[in-house]
């Protein structure tokens, strides 16, 4: 981001912008609006939906193994206490290993998604910037004031939903 102002501000100073025809958009409203984003988004949630409830039962029945063993531990035998200790840890190692699995399965498609969300808003933008005669498209990160006139986040949307 500090590469982005110094190179903003190197190019202000040269007078490019002052010549060049500019806009900026607004990065986080795109990944949230535009059609490939929610599609992604409903796509995550079709694929690892019936493992996050899988996961939410799992927990669900640790919590209640333990409620039954601190009730009837006092008039448990020693072995069935061991036994029921050891079916709580063993549950709660396979809830461990099912949720960091499901977290690295998760993580490792929303990269994917969100790549290809990204390549195609690239590509809308570069036609956009051509088509229209942008010299320069920032996104709103790096932009300490854009005036909503110079704001194309609108234009790109559409072009999104195209």
């Amino acid at each position: 981001m500090k590469l982005t102002t110094l190179l903003f501000l190197a190019l202000f100073s040269m007078g490019a912008l002052a010549e060049g025809k500019f806009a900026f958009i607004n990065a986080k409203m795109l990944l949230e609006k535009s059609p490939q984003a929610i599609a992604a988004n409903t796509e995550l949630k079709a694929q690892f939906g019936e493992r996050e409830q899988s996961l939410r039962k799992l927990a669900e029945g640790i919590q209640q193994m333990e409620r039954t063993y601190q009730t009837d531990a006092a008039i448990m035998s020693d072995e069935q206490k061991k036994k029921a200790e050891d079916n709580i840890i063993q549950n709660k190692r396979r809830f461990q290993f099912e949720q960091q699995s499901l977290k690295e399965d998760l993580q490792n498609k929303q990269r994917e998604l969100l790549q290809a969300v990204q390549i195609e808003i690239k590509e809308v933008l570069q036609s956009h910037g051509e088509k229209n005669g942008y010299d320069f498209i920032f996104t709103d990160t790096s932009i300490a004031f854009g005036s909503d006139a110079v704001n194309i986040t609108e234009d790109i949307l559409k072009e999104l939903q195209k």
